[in-house]
């Protein structure tokens, strides 16, 4: 196990984890999110191939529809 940083807060996650494997553990749909990995935001397209090291700081965004 490793830890992250989710939103701020410590997060163990299994070592070898990629981005996606990420967001499937959590259950959050892919559609109308985003993700910023160390201030970088990363493309869903790269979220398969990504490995998470121990310290990295995501933030997951929910896109909203304003009005």
């Amino acid at each position: 196990m490793i830890d992250i940083f989710l939103n701020g807060s410590a997060h163990p996650v299994p070592d070898s984890t990629t981005i996606d494997g990420l967001i499937e553990s959590l259950g959050i749909p892919r559609k109308g999110i985003a993700l910023a990995l160390n201030s970088e935001v990363i493309p869903q397209s790269g979220w398969m191939e990504r490995l998470l090291l121990p310290h990295d700081k995501v933030e997951l965004l929910t896109i909203a529809q304003g009005g």
